[in-house]
């Protein structure tokens, strides 16, 4: 008996942990990867939020093949419903996947009818379906027993000048909120949603998209032939694809084609029709972030879920996208393919209890998606916090940086809780480490205040000093007379002919006379069109005094680029390289000062490359007057205070430009016109150059490539 019990336990513990095992397996072997996004719109490994466990299709729930089924939709008690759509049914099953009944026909004025192609069904908790009726031009609604209520037809062509004589009412999906208002999306409509009352009458659109033609689209419009405009209105318009109603109201709809902003693929209407979708997150909720010609995510339909969290099915590359209210990305999964998990044209997503169904119209076939823990936290952690439980809503976001400490959000979160808590100065740590300026800003106003508050008196104390220290310097400092400073000025000329002599026999560098020449731009800065007439002509400034500022602005772009305050630094630190920081000064200055001397050499330009390298380097000296302190300041500054320092950097950048524009005129001593046509050319010139330079690299680039093709495939024969 002993013996017996014994292997019973071994056995038990055995399959415990081959259970555990496949579960970790589901787990780590999915078919597909998780991501999220960081703050610079670049791809982040994440843990698994969701792992396919089963995929159902019509045969396994018997009733026969699916066929280009193109919806589903989830009552509140459980029930699922299936739009078959080529077979012309609607297909109910209970949440443990038993059938309960198949739609097909209807009883309509004593005659048997039937759907033709419907696309769209939503039920309402007292059993109400309302179908879409794609081809029959329709919007047929059925009470509990499958009884017709109501047939909505195609509104009248002329009501209010809303429709043309050729439209044509093609229901595509439908929703219905809490008062019996009904709302479609329809073929080939591009002015919104169309709203009906209870009644089935037509009240109007909703929601219609913000249509956005591109720069080349507007100039076409001003340039093309009418019969080309009136083409170019095929690809304007945008429509809806899909929409869910959550638990206030709120119609939550996707938008696709067109020339829609990526901001409002996604969009949150109120009962008015305007757009209420947040976006506080630093990448606005578009799915994938795609550079160059990849194809952008195109959402084929959302679902509403708790705590104004929703989630987009991506139809582009089959991804099922989750963000919370404010649009922060909380976790990525799915994709094309043929392996469980993946799928080949996803039409339809909702949730079933803990689980996600996604409707595949090509598979003919539903794929289910259980939650992971990881998941089940970060939808916990929103919930505590929503519900005023800041404290358990921070331990459960520690919980989901144990799994994944490069998500963003829960620094947030742990941060909000910190802030609600009054601990600031925690709080800005955390907001840091989230890149979460916004909120970073706010806890640090509060500890600033904190800071100056507790420290005002030795505040006060260093101001009274500093004061009473620039008045004894200015006052007590005791005039000199004209005796001691001529006998100054001809010791200055002494040392300096001593040094000129010295500099002759090449022994050292005149230092003073870089020194002075220095000092010089501060001079020019304020008075440009005399600065740089002496600077050439007087020999003023030098080239060891321009190599000594050329390197400062280096320094201050580095500085700039490194400890700009971290309210107004967006930049990757972790991804700066000082090397190409350094080129990307370096490159630009002398360029432009190639491209200069090559254009003037040839309209008659009266400056050497020396004078406009020098010339050039004296300009930039506001760059490095005023964004070394700016910098500095940045690190003190709140956001609101942003205009402050935006200001002051605007100013430095268009001084030192001004400064380049005058510089070039009186050291090629020309007058405004051609000063403006020579800036023009320059820039063209510089823009030819680096196009030049590129396709260069990418040609030696392809014919390193040839030459390693032809050495691998030599190798290999040989």
């Amino acid at each position: 008996m002993r013996n017996k019990n014994t292997l019973t336990i071994i056995l038990t513990i055995m399959l415990i942990i081959f259970i555990q095992s496949s579960v970790d397996a589901d787990v780590t072997n999915v078919a597909y990867p998780s991501y999220t996004y960081n703050f610079w719109g670049q791809m982040v490994p994440a843990p698994q939020a969701y792992v396919p466990v089963k995929v159902i299709n019509g045969r396994d729930l018997g009733v026969g093949d699916l066929n280009g089924p193109q919806d589903l939709f989830v009552q509140d008690n459980g029930n699922v419903y299936i739009v078959d759509t080529i077979n012309n049914r609607i297909l109910c099953f209970d949440q443990n996947w038993k059938l309960l009944r198949i739609v097909k026909e209807f009883e309509n004025n004593g005659q048997i009818d039937h759907f033709n192609k419907p696309t769209g069904v939503y039920v309402r908790a007292n059993g109400w379906m309302y179908i879409a009726d794609h081809e029959n031009e329709r919007v047929i609604v059925l009470d509990e027993n499958t009884c017709l209520i109501k047939e909505i037809t195609s509104p009248a062509t002329d009501t209010e000048g809303f429709f043309t004589e050729d439209f044509r009412f093609k229901p595509q999906k439908i929703g219905v909120d809490h008062y019996g208002r009904i709302y479609v999306i329809c073929a080939g409509v591009y002015d919104g949603i169309l709203e009906f009352s209870i009644d089935g009458e037509f009240r109007g659109f909703i929601g219609a998209p913000k249509v956005t033609p591109s720069i080349a689209d507007y100039i076409w419009r001003k340039i093309g032939t009418k019969a080309q405009k009136d083409r170019m209105l095929l690809f304007l318009p945008v429509e809806h694809s899909n929409m869910d109603i959550d638990e206030r109201g709120f119609i939550y709809a996707t938008v696709i084609g067109g020339a829609v902003k990526d901001d409002e693929k996604i969009r949150r209407l109120n009962i008015s029709g305007d757009n209420v979708l947040r976006q506080k997150d630093f990448l606005p909720p578009i799915g994938d972030y795609v550079t160059g010609s990849a194809p952008k995510s195109t959402f084929i339909d959302i679902k509403a879920r708790e705590f104004g969290i929703y989630s987009v099915l991506d139809r582009i590359r089959g991804r099922i996208f989750t963000y919370d209210i404010n649009g922060n990305l909380l976790y990525v999964f799915g994709g094309l393919g043929e392996q469980v998990g993946t799928f080949r044209t996803p039409v339809a997503i909702d949730v079933l209890d803990e689980d996600l169904i996604i409707l595949d119209a090509e598979k003919n076939q539903l794929t289910i998606f259980t939650p992971t823990e990881y998941k089940k936290m970060i939808h916990a952690a929103i919930g505590l916090y929503n519900r005023g439980k800041y404290d358990e809503a921070a331990e459960m976001w520690k919980g989901v940086l144990r799994q994944n400490s490069n998500f963003d959000m829960a620094y947030s979160g742990i941060g909000n809780a910190l802030f609600l808590k009054g601990e600031y100065e925690a709080a800005m740590g955390n907001f840091k480490l989230g890149n979460n300026r916004p909120d970073y800003s706010k806890a640090y106003r509060l500890y600033r205040k904190e800071s100056i508050e507790k420290n005002f008196g030795w505040i006060m104390l260093g101001i009274v000093l500093l004061v009473i220290s620039i008045v004894y310097i200015t006052v007590k400092t005791p005039e000199k007379s004209v005796a001691e400073q001529k006998a100054k000025i001809a010791a200055i000329s002494t040392e300096i002919k001593y040094w000129e002599e010295m500099n002759k026999r090449g022994f050292v560098i005149n230092i003073k006379r870089t020194l002075r020449g220095l000092q010089y731009a501060f001079h020019l800065i304020f008075h440009p069109f005399d600065g740089f007439w002496d600077l050439k002509h007087e020999k003023r400034g030098n080239l060891p005094a321009a190599s000594v500022l050329l390197t400062l602005v280096v320094f201050t772009y580095l500085l700039i680029r490194q400890y700009t305050g971290f309210i107004f630094n967006e930049r990757n630190l972790k991804e700066l390289n000082i090397i190409l920081e350094i080129v990307s000064v370096l490159f630009p200055f002398f360029l432009w000062s190639a491209i200069n001397w090559s254009l003037t050499t040839l309209m008659e330009g009266k400056g050497s490359f020396k004078d406009i390298v020098i010339a050039s380097a004296y300009a930039l000296t506001p760059i490095i007057l005023i964004n070394i302190p700016l910098t500095l300041i940045s690190n003190y500054l709140v956001l609101e205070e942003g205009a402050f320092y935006y200001f002051f950097f605007t100013v430095s950048i268009i001084w030192s430009l001004s400064l380049l524009f005058f510089g070039t005129m009186v050291t090629h001593d020309y007058d405004m016109p051609k000063t403006i046509l020579v800036t023009i050319l320059i820039i063209a010139g510089i823009v030819v150059s680096l196009f030049i330079g590129l396709v260069f690299v990418d040609m030696f680039n392809q014919f390193l490539g040839f030459l390693v093709d032809i050495y691998t495939e030599l190798a290999f024969r040989i």
